[in-house]
């Protein structure tokens, strides 16, 4: 009389891996042929879902093939399968697998994010490493109540970011494959799960947890240039937020992501030479300042942007009563530096005074149609240049600085022709023809100098 426990699958030809399950696990039987009189079992570290069982059996088609080809004690060692067993004549007890050790999914992650470190700059490491794959992981798994792998893909597929899923179920593959390396587990249930998702888009996303340049000329991730104008006359009329009015009209203005304006000192204002520096971003959770994102290892990258006399930009910095050359220009109510994370209730939603930021109350007044976060203030100024004014994509990457990464003094050489464009904040409609064609003029004397430059650079 059999096991009740015991459940197969179905009929395994002679010869084949076959894929069974016993007290809710997976498992599997080799073909006695390849190990003498003994039918040795293997654990495949799974439970016995649907989706794991058809998984499993997959493997065992391939660990099938191996057993064929000679190859298959690279094979357990590849899938991290558990199994007590010797091939067919061999005599040493080397190929054996310790016992599976209890790890976690978050000590696996924690293991293999501490190896990869070094390969990372500081502030992406921390973001990504330590709080947008964790954050990710924690919500899946509370919410399926599970560490299985198949119902936390499914559930980061549904509710999170496609594309930052597919790179986190990538990284947790190569975690447990580290693992099974340094014989801390005996499977990989991440095994090819990145490569089952195709990243087209991201419909009915709400939530950008990590910053991306990947996409700043789609405007449907951009404000109007009107809406961007509704959204600064609203912090500048609010009894609460209205502190943060120039913060937001200088995002708005130049296109600079959230660090970097708060990093934003005095001493990287030249009145003279009418145009501003960028030369470091904030790190909220390391409190630190670091380099610009496009620079290269540990060396400073300044990034100019056209300032001129009297115009938008001048007006508002001169409007600020100026501090310490080292000083930030933009400081939170208290005189303190500007904590993203508060900016981003400001922007969206307080939860702990439960309250709507400036954007919600827009939106549930009718004034606003979408919802896009703070960083985007980045896109709207980026498609306002491009589409609605007309200013060279490479003119506006240089001010941004996004693109296609060039050298250091390539950059550079580049940031210094565009510091003579002016860019408008003015709706094009508003513009008399002659304006125009004064605005065609200068840039196609710019392109022409943009492409002595790549000439001269190709030499």
């Amino acid at each position: 009389m059999g096991n009740s426990n015991k459940q197969a699958t179905s009929k395994t030809p002679r010869g084949n891996v076959s894929v069974y399950v016993e007290k809710g696990r997976v498992k599997g039987r080799l073909p006695r042929q390849y190990f003498g009189s003994k039918q040795p079992r293997i654990a495949f570290g799974m439970e016995a879902t649907e989706p794991n069982i058809a998984r499993a059996q997959r493997i065992a088609e391939r660990m099938t093939l191996d057993l064929q080809d000679g190859c298959f004690d690279e094979t357990l060692v590849k899938y991290g399968i558990a199994a007590d067993l010797k091939l067919k004549g061999t005599n040493a007890d080397d190929d054996q697998l310790p016992p599976k050790p209890d790890l976690s999914l978050l000590e696996v992650w924690k293991k293999y994010s501490d190896y990869v470190k070094p390969k990372f700059k500081e502030t992406t490491f921390d973001k990504a490493f330590l709080e947008t794959y964790p954050n990710f992981l924690k919500s899946a798994m509370n919410a399926t109540k599970s560490e299985d792998s198949i119902k936390i893909k499914n559930w980061l597929v549904e509710n999170r970011s496609i594309e930052i899923t597919r790179n986190l179920l990538s990284h947790l593959s190569k975690a447990y494959q580290l693992a099974i390396r340094h014989k801390l587990i005996s499977f990989n249930p991440y095994d090819g799960m990145s490569e089952e998702i195709t990243v087209k888009k991201d419909k009915g996303k709400t939530k950008d947890e990590i910053e991306t340049d990947n996409d700043v000329l789609e405007k449907a991730k951009a404000y109007t240039w009107k809406e961007a104008q509704l959204i600064m006359k609203a912090f500048q009329n609010h009894p609460r937020y209205n502190h943060y009015h120039d913060f937001v009209k200088f995002k708005f203005f130049t296109g600079c992501r959230t660090g970097e304006v708060i990093a934003f000192m005095w001493g990287d204002i030249n009145w003279g030479k009418e145009c501003i520096y960028f030369r470091r971003t904030h790190n909220e959770r390391k409190r630190k300042y670091y380099n610009l994102k496009n620079a290269v290892g540990d060396k400073e990258l300044i990034r100019i942007f056209p300032m001129p006399k009297n115009g938008e930009l001048w007006n508002l910095l001169k409007s600020i009563p100026q501090k310490d050359l080292n000083d930030n220009v933009f400081k939170s109510a208290k005189g303190k530096v500007i904590w993203a994370s508060f900016f981003n209730r400001v922007w969206k939603y307080d939860h702990q005074a439960e309250r709507n930021g400036i954007i919600l109350d827009l939106i549930e007044k009718g004034k606003l149609s979408k919802y896009l976060p703070s960083y985007n203030t980045r896109h709207t100024f980026i498609t306002h240049q491009v589409f609605d004014i007309g200013i060279d994509g490479k003119i506006v990457s240089s001010w941004c600085g996004h693109g296609e990464v060039v050298s250091q003094k390539h950059y550079q050489d580049i940031a210094n022709k565009a510091s003579q464009t002016i860019p408008s904040y003015e709706e094009t409609d508003n513009k008399q023809q002659s304006e125009l064609d004064l605005l065609k003029k200068k840039l196609e004397e710019q392109q022409e100098l943009i492409k002595k430059l790549m000439q001269e650079k190709g030499k």
